[in-house]
């Protein structure tokens, strides 16, 4: 069974659903740079490098499960089971994982902070998250097109937001400099 295209109640109840359901996979937690470990607390130096060691681990298992068959999903799911860290991408996936298990449509969607000029264009930045339902016909490069009861479900920074009120809540992080825009893009995954 398929479920998509629900109402924005339940699509707001399928995100903390999925959500809760990451956090059960994982009690202790993902470390990551959370929005809470970057701008409540911030890290002392030493916990970064450390931090920024346990992702480089995590992308470097999850090419190896990749280079043995498994699906870049499986393969997120597995290398962020054995290394306990993931940034924003590997925790989208983690909650796409979750919906596509409940049949709930979703599509994992990279918001990129990018700096364009003649003859290049290269990203500065951005953020990744999960989308629940989306209308049928968007174009993922222009959020108005989503639709009224699409839901940003967000484990990095634990919000399940209508997409107007997440895009508002990002900009507090996501903030392109004079010469820089944002795009949106589907993700592949990190």
């Amino acid at each position: 069974m398929c479920i998509s295209f629900c109402g924005l109640k339940e699509n707001i109840l399928y995100g903390c659903q999925a959500i809760n359901a990451v956090k059960r996979d994982f009690p202790n937690g993902i470390r990551s740079n959370t929005y809470y470990d970057i701008f409540e607390k911030g890290e002392d130096r030493k916990e970064r490098e450390e931090l920024e060691d346990g992702i480089s681990k995590t992308r470097y298992r999850v090419d190896e499960y990749k280079r043995h068959g498994y699906s870049e999903k499986d393969a997120i799911e597995n290398a962020v089971k054995e290394t306990g860290t993931g940034n924003c991408g590997e925790q989208a996936v983690l909650v796409s994982i979750k919906l596509d298990k409940e049949g709930i449509v979703n599509k994992i969607v990279q918001m990129d902070i990018c700096r364009a000029g003649k003859g290049y264009h290269y990203v500065t930045g951005g953020h990744t998250f999960c989308l629940v339902g989306a209308s049928q016909d968007m174009d993922v490069k222009e959020p108005k097109t989503w639709g009224d009861d699409a839901v940003v479900v967000d484990m990095w920074s634990g919000i399940v937001k209508r997409v107007p009120e997440a895009l508002n809540f990002f900009s507090k992080f996501v903030v392109p400099a004079k010469d820089e825009h944002i795009e949106f893009s589907s993700k592949t995954y990190y």
